[in-house]
């Protein structure tokens, strides 16, 4: 493939063989200067390697040509199957492409611009990934920068709290459809496009079968988690994530187990590099001067002092009002901490009493029964904005408050602190057999106002073991221990905390099958609390973090849904999320649309309807994807039928379905 020269650097696209044949296609960014470098690599399956932009610094991620202005070559790749890449995939994080990614740090390595020393960045896709290869530990692997990254997939991605995720049918699934079964880009493959696609539409599978068809922890989802050990990663690790982002948790979890030299920076933002103009909610940083002094010290050798400063910063949050679309700014503040957890954290621990929360137990026995609503949660947003960035949001809590027990404290006669892990302790029974609990951590305002802080869910079918679940006996008291979503938050003085717990969270897990009544037992050895870890201020304050401020985003520039609503029947008892995501231009243009219902009457009965449209255009070449989804269940099983047509220059070639029905587990 041809080489492209831009001011400083040039960009090369070659073609990798890998051990079976299969061509990986790269993009190589490189000074445009003789010598060996360090390298960076980068891969996902989202079909970013296209031609270069008319300025190669609006490359992405920014990190890239920031990077390789400043010494270091960065190599970029689609995973195989995807994109420009041979071959064809029909599984995420399959091991075919886990091994791929070890032979590409070792051709990297071998070649005649690198130093021999390579690095891993990315986010999401990109950052998970580097676990996968991190924990094979090749010898060239040095050091690695993990954005926004889950350490189960299992329980933190597709399964958070035993329960499907509807997000991955919703917005994920029929995303990844419509683009792998895209061909690749002629003006980036040449005359070989149309080979390498005809494999991979006759060999191809939707990923959604792999996530229906694995309902349990197990082999499946463990070769494609860190959790699974932890002390297999060897090189040097630098984990960033942010509070309204999806990992902060299981990166900070990570951060604690790794034994590796590494360092954790939690901020503010969503789903976004700090630097990117549309990060919110802010204060933005330039994270790129960060990025670079790490591989410096690790793929250089350069001294420049950034492990001997603290290894976690932190950004401390304090209360603003919800809002439907992340703030472009939210109140708070930056620090350093020596460890996570905390070691100077004084667990404090709040009881669920009659009268709210307390610092002391109930003194009799008692319970409060909660009615199971399939639709409720219609104010906890949806987990980090899913489909819908920067929308989807948590609303004022208030609305949620008649399908939950809310327990609420007096007012805080001082501000108090809490960062870490919240655990909250419950004893409960139902009239089912499987059940599902949502616990909210919520900070209320002078005026009521009922904000979300932070939030845990539970599968109580999963409360031994997420690989062999054992049904509720019903009617019988069993003792749950749910974690929340770690967090660093400032309660300010006269503001109260609640816990607010209900049987639901439609958006974010999908319903339990059987209509039921719950109890929340407290009192005379059933003592549910929520244990918080309560932070005093360091006693000699460490030196503040030094960051580079970017301007807050432009409000201009935030991605607006076509729609985004949640309706609610009464007469038919149904609650209906709708969503509606048009992304890229007219020559690479993604749609998005999903309806997802559930019925109070019928919690087995749940239907999610998605169809996604990639339209690719280049000259002489017109190409639409088509991607229709159904995803239900019903009292025996999970139900998925997909159905990609394709239509070249308006003309049907390609059409062909699937359908699986898997049987409930507990779930």
């Amino acid at each position: 493939m041809a080489a492209e020269f831009c001011d400083r650097v040039r960009i090369e696209y070659v073609r990798v063989p890998m051990r079976d044949g299969v061509e990986i296609c790269a993009k190589v960014t490189r000074p445009d200067d003789a010598g060996c470098f360090p390298a960076i690599m980068e891969y996902n399956p989202y079909r970013r390697l296209r031609q270069p932009l008319p300025n190669y610094r609006d490359e992405y991620p920014p990190a890239v040509p920031y990077l390789v202005e400043r010494g270091y070559v960065a190599v970029q790749f689609d995973a195989r199957g995807t994109g420009n890449s041979s071959g064809w995939n029909t599984d995420i994080y399959n091991l075919e492409e886990q091994q791929d990614a070890c032979e590409m740090v070792r051709w990297i390595a071998a070649q005649p611009w690198c130093s021999g020393q390579v690095g891993m960045i990315g986010k999401s896709f990109s950052a998970v990934v580097q676990w996968q290869v991190a924990v094979q530990a090749p010898s060239a692997l040095k050091a690695i920068i993990v954005r926004s990254a889950n350490d189960d997939v299992y329980t933190e991605w597709v399964y958070p709290g035993g329960c499907l995720r509807p997000y991955m049918f919703d917005s994920y699934s029929g995303n990844m459809n419509a683009w792998n079964f895209a061909p690749p880009d002629p003006d980036v493959v040449g005359d070989r496009w149309y080979e390498i696609w005809q494999e991979r539409l006759q060999q191809s599978a939707p990923w959604g079968i792999g996530y229906l068809s694995h309902p349990l922890q197990g082999p499946y989802w463990q070769q494609r988690s860190l959790s699974a050990d932890y002390n297999r990663v060897q090189c040097a690790v630098f984990v960033v994530s942010g509070w309204s982002d999806c990992y902060p948790t299981a990166l900070l979890r990570a951060f604690e187990h790794l034994q590796c030299p590494k360092k954790a920076l939690v901020g503010p933002w969503g789903h976004w590099y700090g630097e990117e103009a549309v990060a919110v909610p802010g204060p933005r940083i330039d994270t790129r001067p960060l990025y670079q002094r790490w591989f410096d010290y690790w793929l250089k050798g350069i001294d420049n002092g950034v492990m001997e400063e603290p290894p976690v910063t932190l950004f401390v949050r304090r209360y603003s009002r919800p809002e439907a679309r992340m703030p472009l700014e939210e109140p708070g503040d930056w620090r350093h901490e020596n460890e996570w957890p905390i070691e100077r954290t004084q667990p404090r621990t709040l009881y669920l009493t009659a009268a709210g929360l307390s610092e002391q137990p109930a003194g009799e026995s008692g319970g409060d029964d909660l009615c199971y609503r399939p639709g409720s949660g219609i104010a906890s947003g949806i987990h980090w904005g899913g489909g819908v960035l920067p929308w989807g949001m948590p609303l004022d809590q208030r609305l949620d408050a008649p399908q939950s027990l809310v327990y609420t404290s007096d007012p805080l006669p001082e501000e108090l602190e809490i960062t870490g892990t919240p655990r909250a302790r419950l004893y409960v029974s139902s009239t089912a057999t499987v059940a599902y609990f949502r616990v909210k951590l919520i900070d209320v305002a002078p005026d009521g106002t009922a904000k979300l802080v932070r939030y845990g869910g539970l599968n109580a079918t999963h409360r031994n073991s997420h690989e062999t679940p054992a049904p509720l006996p019903p009617g019988e008291v069993v003792p749950l221990e749910i974690p929340l979503k770690a967090v660093s938050y400032v309660f300010a003085a006269g503001h109260r905390l609640q816990i607010a717990i209900a049987g639901a969270d439609f958006q974010n897990a999908w319903p339990t099958p059987q209509p039921a009544t719950h109890t929340v037992h407290r009192g005379a050895g059933h003592t549910s609390q929520i244990v918080l870890p309560v932070v005093p201020a360091q006693d000699a304050p460490l030196a503040a973090p030094q960051l580079c401020p970017l301007p807050p985003a432009d409000p201009q520039g935030l991605n607006v849904p076509d729609a985004y609503s949640i309706t609610q029947d009464l007469a038919a008892r149904t609650t209906t999320a709708r969503l509606e995501v048009t992304t890229g231009d007219t020559a690479n243009q993604l749609q998005l649309k999903s309806r997802f219902t559930v019925n109070d009457d019928r919690p087995a009965d749940a239907t999610l309807q998605a169809t996604a449209h990639y339209h690719l255009q280049r000259d002489a070449l017109d190409i639409e994807v088509h991607s229709e989804e159904s995803t239900s269940s019903d009292q025996e099983a999970f139900h998925h039928q997909v159905h990609v047509r394709i239509l070249r220059d308006g003309q049907p070639c390609f059409e062909k379905d699937w359908s699986i029905s898997v049987p409930r587990t507990l779930n």
